[in-house]
């Protein structure tokens, strides 16, 4: 400062450097300030806290590509995470039992995740142990077998997923045969392998899981709240909750007669919101019953008795996952009710005339049994060099679609009402079981063919539908078909 200016410029001076700096500070102050909100505010911040990108309904489905020589198989998924440019989504945060063999050619739904938009790479599954029911080859008996865990598979996607506003789902396709291998001494090892696959909601089949649609989930309701209800499932993560509207079919139930602890199955759309709306809602039974599925092992009496089944799936009291790819005894008596299971079906035109009654159940055939008081622990007989692990009476028996994989010599095309041959491997559970090295399969006009592509002549192939013994031949009825 000059010292020759006046008092009077000396404390205009000094005014004018104190409010530069003050100035100075403030501008540091808004600019640290506005980088730690994110810059701009963008989705894409870049500062030390960014914006949280913006979530997205998604569905996370499980399905199999399956291993012949398995009857069932039962894993516990203990955590599932997916991985994407913008953070992960966890999926799976506590141990979850999947029983895969019922699931061959076809998805049920994990969870339903809000992940962050942006592009997914890959995910990370760890399962903690599986159990394996198969048909020895030599004793011609289900054997079990438990693989310990821990397993881990970091899934490397083929082609990155986009997560953006539209509501979708994810496939996560279990490859069996290439995950599941024996030693010489009959020891199960596994290195879990899957494809992915995604779909958009609103695009093609709105059934279909690849693109969010739910096809007979099992399960009890959990909830009844105006016109929507939740449902649990015993393989699935969380509790799904669906919407009802005018268009929704209700089975032996009403929204308004719904309750807690009813047992039902479920056919639902994702809508563009990423709610679940049901399209078709069965009653099974009431509070405090039960039912299961699996793939019937031993037939006793005639008409039958008791039935040895390998179970695959369940929902009701008493039910517990340690019944998955296990041995449980199925009692019958005169008063066993007996009915197919049509849903998604094409019945029509057949050359021969479905029957599934108490003179018509046999080994090899995938039952639901139905039951008003529950499965009980326990229970006679032995599978396998062990005992069976619950007991079940069936007040209802219900014949279900099922898969059965092997390789066909004419081409398949969609549209078509034909037949025929599918051969079986020769280490299929189907034909240690029964025998059959073939089963004839009737392709109605509906059935649909994964992808829409033809089959190729000579081609390793699944076939997923009803099964029927009649004239001494197995008969296949198919809802879809696809290649392996």
């Amino acid at each position: 400062m000059n010292p020759h200016q006046t008092p009077s410029l000396q404390r205009t001076a000094q005014y004018r450097v104190a409010t530069t700096a003050t100035i100075a500070c403030l501008a540091l102050f808004l600019a640290s300030l506005l980088t730690a909100c994110g810059g701009s505010g963008s989705a894409s911040g870049t500062g030390s806290n960014p914006t949280p990108a913006a979530k997205t309904p998604v569905q996370v489905d499980m399905g199999d590509s399956p291993a012949d020589w398995m009857l069932a198989f039962s894993m516990n998924i203990t955590s599932m995470s997916l991985t994407g440019s913008n953070g992960s989504a966890t999926v799976v945060s506590s141990s979850t039992p999947m029983e895969m063999m019922h699931l061959m050619g076809s998805m049920q739904p994990l969870a339903m995740v809000s992940a962050p938009q942006g592009t997914y790479t890959g995910a990370s599954i760890t399962i903690g142990s599986a159990t394996v029911m198969y048909m020895d080859p030599t004793s011609k008996a289900p054997v079990q077998a438990t693989i310990p865990g821990p397993m881990n598979a970091n899934v490397t996607f083929s082609s990155p997923i986009t997560v953006g506003s539209t509501p979708m789902a994810m496939g996560f396709d279990l490859d069996l045969a290439s995950s599941v291998t024996g030693s010489a001494g009959g020891n199960l090892s596994m290195n879990p392998v899957f494809h992915v696959t995604s779909g958009m909601q609103g695009s093609g089949d709105a059934l279909d899981p690849s693109n969010g649609g739910i096809q007979q989930m099992m399960g009890t309701v959990s909830s009844v709240s105006g016109s929507s209800f939740g449902m649990t499932s015993m393989q699935a993560a969380q509790s799904f909750t669906f919407a009802t509207n005018s268009s929704t079919v209700f089975d032996g139930t009403s929204m308004g007669s719904m309750s807690s602890g009813m047992l039902a199955i479920v056919d639902a759309t994702m809508q563009s919101d990423g709610s679940m709306l049901a399209t078709k809602v069965q009653s099974m039974m009431g509070s405090g019953g039960a039912m299961g599925g699996g793939i019937i092992t031993a037939v006793t009496g005639q008409p039958p008795t008791q039935l040895t089944m390998v179970m695959q799936n369940g929902a009701g009291t008493g039910m517990m996952s340690s019944y998955f790819a296990a041995g449980v005894t199925i009692d019958l008596s005169g008063s066993t009710t007996y009915q197919i299971d049509q849903d998604n079906m094409d019945m029509s035109g057949l050359p021969f005339t479905p029957v599934f009654d108490a003179s018509h159940v046999y080994a090899g055939q995938s039952v639901m049994p139905i039951s008003s008081g529950g499965m009980m622990s326990g229970g006679g007989g032995m599978m396998g060099g062990g005992s069976m692990t619950g007991t079940m009476t069936a007040s209802n028996l219900e014949l279900e679609p099922q898969g059965l994989s092997g390789t066909v010599a004419t081409t398949i095309t969609s549209g078509a009402a034909t037949s025929f041959t599918l051969t079986l491997p020769s280490d299929s559970a189907f034909t240690t079981l029964t025998g059959a090295t073939g089963v004839t399969v009737y392709q109605q006009t509906g059935t649909t063919i994964a992808g829409g592509s033809p089959i190729a002549s000579g081609s390793t192939m699944h076939a997923f539908g009803l099964l029927f013994f009649d004239g001494g031949q197995w008969k296949m009825i198919a809802s879809r078909m696809g290649s392996n």
